[in-house]
This record gives structure tokens, C-alpha cells and sequence, in this order.
């Protein structure tokens, strides 16, 4: 086998790293942390031309947002044995639920933000309604 980082596509291998990538490591740390493994740049051509690896990362992504949930509750063990002082509970907290509104926004995203008028379509100015109220009232 060539010495270096692969260039050849390997479905394989991606599974083996969109498993760590699950687990909530980082896709960069992932990648730099094993030769056998492909570069960055690589890995988004791979990501770019292959549709299952696409989907399997997508997912991926997705199970590390629930790894950040785990993290959440960590912190709150730590908090309630008095590991950590409420401060750094909060910081560590609020950073794990950003992290996972952005991984998986429609399981962890804030729900606020749902358009539930217009299924994410444009809404032209004349199609904006106003209430009158009525002249009774």
C-alpha cells in the first residue's frame, strides 16, 4: 500500500469515521487522527460525489447532536454533585444546545423560528393579511 493519506473513495472506511463523527468527535479531528484515513479536502470531494456517503454524514451529524444531549445531562450530574459552579454549568450548557440546535434543527432547534404558515415558501407583500377588526367592536 502507498504511503500517504487514501484518494481512492471507500465507502467502508467513510462508515468507520461517520461512527466516530456520531460518537460527537469532530470530522477534522476524526480525520487527522488516523493515516489510514483521508485528508479534509478528500473527504468533502468523497462527501460532494457520493450521495450514500452524503446521507450516511447527514445522519451522522444528527446522531451527534443527541451526543451533545448526553453532554447536557453530564453537566447536570456534575452540577448536582457540585463539580462545577453554576457559571461554568450554564456556559458548558447553553454551548451543547447550540451545538445541537445546529447539528439536527428540527429535532434540537429552537421552535420559535418554525414557519408554519408558509411550508418555508415566499410570502409575496400581497399575500400578507391583516386583521381589521371588526367596526361592531
Amino acid at each position: 500500500m502507498p504511503a500517504g493519506r487514501p484518494s481512492e473513495y471507500n465507502y467502508e472506511l467513510c462508515v468507520e469515521i461517520c461512527k466516530e463523527v456520531s460518537e460527537g468527535r469532530n470530522i477534522k479531528h476524526v480525520l487527522a487522527s488516523k493515516d489510514e484515513y483521508p485528508n479534509f479536502n478528500t473527504w468533502c470531494d468523497w462527501r460532494r460525489n457520493n450521495e450514500a456517503l452524503s446521507n450516511l454524514y447527514t445522519q451522522s451529524v444528527q446522531n451527534k447532536a443527541e451526543s451533545k444531549e448526553a453532554e447536557i445531562e453530564e453537566y447536570k450530574e456534575k452540577l448536582l454533585n457540585g463539580d462545577i459552579d453554576p457559571a461554568t454549568a450554564r456556559v458548558l450548557i447553553d454551548a451543547s444546545k447550540w451545538q445541537a440546535a445546529k447539528y439536527y434543527p428540527k429535532m434540537f432547534g429552537d421552535k420559535s423560528q418554525v414557519d408554519v404558515t408558509s411550508g418555508g415558501d415566499k410570502i409575496t407583500w400581497n399575500e400578507v393579511r391583516t386583521y381589521d377588526k371588526p367596526e361592531s367592536e
